[in-house]
């Protein structure tokens, strides 16, 4: 979903927080483009719109907005620290090829998921954890990098 910038003033404003203009920016690209953004992606992406944004200020904003929980925080299946504006209870699929993560829901009861324990010796710790909540990734090759992988494949004539 789009949003236009005074629903996302609105936003920001209910959390107690000055829209400003670096702030609207971020939430602009996130809610546009629904991409999981390293703080360097996000710093191109903003350029590449001809919104440029200093790198202290991007890292100061992405920092308030995520403590607010306008924005979430977390570690991808890369390792870097990502943003993503989808700040409810989700899951990912990710290209193995390219590393695209696309935010999905998942079918069927997660709430009678459990973990076990997968040596002996832990079953009893395992046991005994109070799990809080289950985050799921998914790993396929998307459909841009499959069309790629056809398109070698393919025999020229």
């Amino acid at each position: 979903m789009a949003c236009e910038r005074e629903q996302l003033t609105q936003l920001i404003e209910r959390k107690n927080l000055r829209a400003t203009e670096a702030r609207c920016r971020i939430l602009e690209l996130l809610h546009e483009t629904h991409e999981h953004y390293t703080p360097e992606e996000m710093l191109e992406a903003l350029r590449e719109r001809g919104k440029p944004l200093s790198i202290a200020t991007l890292y100061q904003n992405l920092q308030k907005l995520s403590e607010t929980g306008l924005i979430a925080r977390f570690v991808g299946p890369d390792g870097h620290t990502r943003y993503d504006v989808n700040t409810r209870p989700h899951h990912h699929l990710v290209c193995k090829i390219c590393g695209r993560m696309v935010d999905v829901g998942v079918e069927g009861p997660l709430a009678s998921l459990r973990p076990r324990a997968l040596f002996a010796e832990e079953e009893g710790e395992v046991a005994a954890w109070q799990v809080g909540d289950v985050h799921l990734e998914f790993h396929g090759v998307c459909p841009a990098c499959q069309a790629r992988q056809a398109d070698r494949e393919r025999p020229t004539a």
